[in-house]
């Protein structure tokens, strides 16, 4: 019996030996000829996975490979080096993989990936999921190149979209392999090592908002916006942010915003001893945050800088709401963010020696030395940079009043005024004011400029960054308001001098420009921003309303908000669209023919054309499309006597 039980083990043994040698020799054949691999003469190698190979053959001294569509890839024997069944050249890696904060925005805290044999985990502490970032990677060999979608990336340059997986492939320029590309369709795109690059967002898995308890040497008050109190601050970041403890110095900050009131929630400046890095921002001494204590602005701060940040003006802020403690008293629902200056953390220049940083700014509330009423608009102008008095500076208050005045002579005589400003960063400043309504600059009010040399000629002013934004957005009735209102020609003190930075020089062609490029992917960036901020402000939002600080309904604001800035984009690229286009050029060659017409039939017919082709096929501006614009167009072509 235990013979004949010993028996069938043994055969059973052998009977699954036999089968998992079968398995193997079966998996060893398919991996034996799951590619070829085909190297040139030159080095190059091109791989042909037999997935993607219909056919091969040798013949009239050609290899040819017949890929699925029916494409061919044929080369001359007499180029080939080698043809082998496995791959025998080793393959380049990633040694490094980060999103460095210094080039992307979106990304507070530098996030350094996590490399394995075919994917980077990288953890991001930012707000927003329509993560565009630049990433900085360094790769095995210096020769080696990293792609996407077929595309070669810069470290430190290239911009990816990162919500969802992105993958890369590692390899040597010029290898190459047989690649279905889309249902069907084969081509031959980059071949190297394959990495997934995953994205997991820190704020998906907070349930509060980073906290900071300031607290004040004996617990005095903060009653002044003249002189530091000595405190120590301790940063709490919720699991998202990096935490920090260290000593500082705060004093009240703001214009109608400041109370000498302790308990009222008051906006405050914070200066450390040396540079710090808050929740992983860049290096800076001075830091500001910013009370939104006028109600509904809990939302305003952030969106505006986003928008500030697609619409690409220099030095933004970033926003980061927090829960602030002052000797252990809730205060409210803040921001944390960067106070503007010629520094590390904000505008970063080389060399100040001869730099200035200009506030226009109505309340004009500098010392005498520090600033003028400009001609021949009559802005109040404060020197926020050089302090005369204690900055090392070769610049006085008449070289700065001379060459800021001239470029405003410019302007009010209708000259070209472009060899005194950065065009471009004008461009965009004005468009981000005009887009989110900031009525602060009419006044005007926290309109900063500055120039990084002022006795070298060639230096232009460059307008930013921007501030104070609980004035914009439909001021006093938020996200509801002046969706349909042309700024530049809104009754105020300074409308006129801003009316004519936007209408000078080429500024219109610029605008136009920026406008088009906004209304695609960065202008659904926006929308989607506004929803994800308030989602990860929302315990603190909800916090300060218990408190008895902002009862407005920010959950309905915020789709408000989204509507509002959607419309007011609709509104003003239309007026840019037909300040910069001729109605009725419909397909934007430069004259009105029967193929214009043909386009507005195509319309009517269930064609789908961009926003652009819709405003300049609605020739009788009834926002529609209908053969009343072809009606109208026809008679823009029969000639009248």
């Amino acid at each position: 019996m235990k013979e004949a039980f010993l028996h069938s083990i043994h055969e059973h043994t052998k009977r699954a030996l036999f089968v998992l040698l079968l398995i193997l020799s079966e998996c060893a054949v398919h991996q034996a000829y799951a590619n070829t691999y085909v190297t040139f003469s030159d080095g190059r190698l091109f791989v042909f996975p037999d997935t993607c190979v219909q056919s091969q053959t040798q013949e009239d001294g050609r290899l040819s490979f017949t890929a699925p569509d029916g494409s061919v890839y044929s080369y001359a024997l007499e180029e080939i080096a080698s043809i082998e069944e496995t791959l025998t050249k080793e393959l380049p890696v990633f040694t490094s993989y980060k999103f460095n904060n210094k080039y992307n925005y979106q990304v507070y805290t530098d996030a350094v990936g996590t490399i394995t044999d075919d994917e980077v985990s990288i953890e991001v502490a930012g707000i927003g999921k329509r993560l565009t970032a630049t990433a900085s990677f360094t790769l095995s060999d210096e020769i080696a190149r990293a792609y996407v979608d077929g595309n070669e990336q810069e470290s430190k340059v290239s911009r990816l979209r990162f919500e969802n997986s992105r993958s890369y492939v590692v390899g040597y320029p010029g290898d190459l392999i047989l690649t279905e590309v889309e249902a069907g369709k084969y081509a031959m795109m980059p071949f190297g090592r394959t990495y997934g690059v995953n994205v997991d967002f820190l704020t998906d898995h907070s349930t509060s908002v980073p906290r900071i308890d300031i607290n004040t040497v004996d617990s005095v008050n903060i009653t002044s916006k003249d002189y530091y109190v000595d405190a120590e601050i301790i940063i709490d970041g919720a699991g998202v942010f990096p935490s920090m403890t260290d000593s500082v110095q705060i004093k009240g900050r703001g214009n109608e915003s400041w109370s000498t009131d302790p308990t009222s929630k008051n906006p405050y400046r914070l200066k450390f001893a040396s540079k710090v890095k808050p929740f992983g921002l860049t290096n800076g001494k001075n830091w500001v945050l910013l009370a939104n204590k006028r109600k509904g602005t809990l939302l305003t701060n952030a969106i505006g800088m986003k928008a500030a940040s697609l619409i690409g003006t220099v030095a933004v802020n970033h926003i980061i709401p927090v829960d602030l403690y002052i000797n252990g008293t809730y205060k409210g629902s803040y921001n944390f963010t960067e106070k503007v200056g010629l520094a590390n953390n904000s505008v970063d220049l080389d060399d100040e020696a001869a730099a200035a940083l200009l506030e226009l700014d109505k309340y004009y509330d500098e010392t005498r030395k520090q600033k003028f009423m400009s001609t021949p608009y009559s802005l109040p102008v404060n020197i926020k940079h050089p302090d005369f008095k204690e900055d090392s500076t070769v610049l006085d208050l008449d070289i700065i009043r001379e060459r800021f005045n001239s470029f405003l002579s410019d302007v009010y005589d209708g000259k070209d005024y472009s060899s005194h400003v950065d065009m471009d960063y004008l461009a965009r400043y004005l468009m981000v004011t005009d887009l989110i309504c900031n009525f602060e600059a009419l006044h005007p009010k926290s309109v900063f400029c500055y120039n990084e040399n002022l006795l070298d000629e060639n230096s232009k002013f460059v307008f930013g960054p921007l501030w104070d934004l609980d004035w914009a957005f439909g001021y006093n009735g938020y996200f509801v308001k002046y969706i349909n209102t042309d700024f530049f020609s809104f009754p105020s003190t300074q409308q006129e001098f801003f009316a004519a930075l936007r209408y000078g020089s080429d500024m219109g062609e610029r605008y136009y420009g920026l406008w088009k490029e906004f209304k695609g992917e960065p202008l659904e960036e926006l929308c989607e921003f506004c929803q994800d901020y308030y989602d990860y402000a929302k315990p603190s939002i909800n916090k300060n309303k218990a408190a008895n600080l902002d009862a407005t309904d920010y959950g309905k604001q915020v789709l408000q908000a989204i509507n509002w800035i959607r419309q007011r984009s609709d509104y003003i690229f239309e007026q840019v669209v037909r300040e910069n286009s001729v109605i009725g050029d419909v397909n934007g060659d430069g004259e009105i023919s029967i193929a214009d017409i043909n386009v507005i039939i195509s319309i009517i017919l269930g064609s789908q054309p961009s926003e652009e082709v819709i405003i300049r096929a609605d020739v009788n501006e009834d926002k529609e499309i209908t053969v009343n614009d072809v009606t109208a167009l026809i008679g823009k072509m029969v000639p009248t006597d």
